[in-house]
């Protein structure tokens, strides 16, 4: 790595099966000699697939990323259900399948397209009073969380081979498919287990442009100078979120956190034309250079809010 300078941006890496995210993210910042560096969206350990790494000040933005919806594609086997909802727990219940057909199948995960009240799986990584649950599961203490809303945008079976089911999920954040599988498996009757998954895309990332750990090893070997171009600036990565163009000595004001009148800013987008939904969450400020100066919570969400409410302010 000797001759790179400090790497800022987002790398996205096709993370490989039997790590976790965190563990894929501290090999990440090993070989690249990151010291500053988060995920963006936890897979398990049986998951491969998308799995966004945000490089030192790129980490600023990571909480926008992690409101982003996910696609997978993926296998569950219907018969029977274990402890964890996937292949890597032990059995609790098993029983012959029906014979279903495709068109079955289908009718099946529809009903689970929408809105759902979810509770984490006993054994996953959201926590409680700061431990994670599968801690608890593994001491023999099933931690029951309340459920959250989550939504289900699509649920298609792809395949059925046998007792094997492939399908693809596009959903929210926030959404355990190990979850999704097991009731699938509860209202058919006969229990089904995740065996396989893959992460497409998280966010506006997808898996054109991810790259693996050995591929990015092979880089660092023998051509470390093109790890830079591998990186996602913030900027690029930002362009899906709308944007209001202020003047040089305007963005002065703003990068020093001054106090700005909510009032200014309704203007502004009306002036600019700029489309915005009030169901978006966040805006960019930017400069007539193009320069990024800063993101704000969008005015139109609480328009009668004395001031704007900076989400993070870039400096430089």
């Amino acid at each position: 790595m000797k001759g790179i300078k400090k790497l800022n941006g987002i790398l996205v890496v096709d993370k490989p099966k039997g790590l976790t995210s965190t563990q894929t993210l501290e090999e990440v910042k090993r070989l690249l000699r990151v010291k500053k560096a988060g995920h963006g969206g936890t897979l398990d350990q049986i998951a491969t697939g998308v799995l966004p790494l945000f490089l030192n000040s790129a980490t600023k933005v990571a909480q926008i990323f992690l409101e982003g919806d996910k696609v997978y594609e993926g296998e569950f086997i219907l018969g029977f259900s274990t402890v964890t909802y996937d292949i890597t727990g032990e059995k609790v219940s098993e029983k012959t399948p029906p014979d279903l057909s495709m068109e079955e199948l289908q009718k099946m995960a529809n009903q689970f397209v929408g809105e759902l009240d979810q509770a984490p799986p006993p054994y996953s990584a959201a926590k409680f009073k700061g431990r994670p649950l599968y801690k608890y599961a593994r001491d023999g203490l099933l931690i029951t969380k309340e459920p959250k809303k989550v939504k289900i945008y699509e649920f298609k079976i792809l395949e059925k081979e046998g007792e094997k089911v492939r399908f693809r999920l596009h959903c929210s954040k926030g959404t355990y498919v190990r979850s999704i599988v097991n009731e699938f498996g509860v209202r058919i009757g006969c229990g089904a287990a995740l065996s396989e998954l893959r992460r497409i895309q998280k966010s506006i990332f997808t898996l054109k442009e991810s790259i693996t750990l050995e591929k990015l090893k092979e880089i660092i070997e023998n051509n470390p100078q093109e790890i830079e171009n591998l990186l996602i600036p913030v900027e690029r990565a930002l362009e899906f979120l709308p944007k209001i163009t202020i003047s040089e000595e305007f963005s002065q004001k703003v990068r020093t956190g001054r106090q700005l009148y909510t009032t200014a800013f309704l203007s502004f987008i009306k002036f600019q034309k700029v489309k915005i939904s009030p169901d978006e969450k966040w805006v960019r400020l930017v400069t007539t250079r193009g320069k990024l100066v800063a993101i704000i919570e969008n005015p139109l969400r609480n328009p009668s809010k004395p001031y704007i409410s900076y989400f993070r302010v870039f400096k430089d």
